[in-house]
């Protein structure tokens, strides 16, 4: 597939964000993802299970595409990341890089944002960050 496929690809992804146990179909088996601030995650199936406890912790997210390039199977997108926590916006300006295959499935992901900044709004969010140096799992249903 072309850089059309893999840009479109990335804007499915972004767009999924509310289904989040859709979120791993978009990875091939062997992929990577890494939050800069954070050791990477290997596999389609612990990336599956990652995203779905960090989209555990919002909701209303709008990863809004603010520009897109790509260049061979490399697409780069500037967005921001917009969710509520406990009920109070957080916004993350992001720089994500996605690689994909030939079947523009996601080979590697690896996003670059402010982490001090976005756990300074987390906190105010009201969610105890002093662990978040560390794997975070889903919260406990209420």
């Amino acid at each position: 597939m072309g850089a059309q496929q893999n840009e479109q690809a990335v804007r499915d992804f972004l767009a999924a964000w509310d289904e989040p146990k859709t979120l791993g179909d978009f990875f091939t088996d062997d992929a990577v993802f890494q939050m800069m601030a954070r050791d990477p995650v290997h596999g389609r199936e612990a990336i599956a299970e990652e995203l779905a406890n960090q989209a555990a912790w919002a909701t209303d997210f709008d990863l809004a595409v603010l520009n897109i390039a790509s260049h061979g199977d490399v697409v780069l997108v500037e967005r921001l990341d917009s969710f509520n926590m406990n009920g109070r916006p957080v916004k993350v300006p992001v720089v994500g890089v996605f690689e994909c295959d030939a079947d523009a499935k996601f080979t590697a992901w690896r996003d670059y944002f402010d982490w001090d900044a976005m756990m300074q709004q987390v906190a105010a969010a009201g969610v105890d960050t002093s662990a978040a140096e560390t794997e975070q799992r889903t919260p406990a249903p209420e």
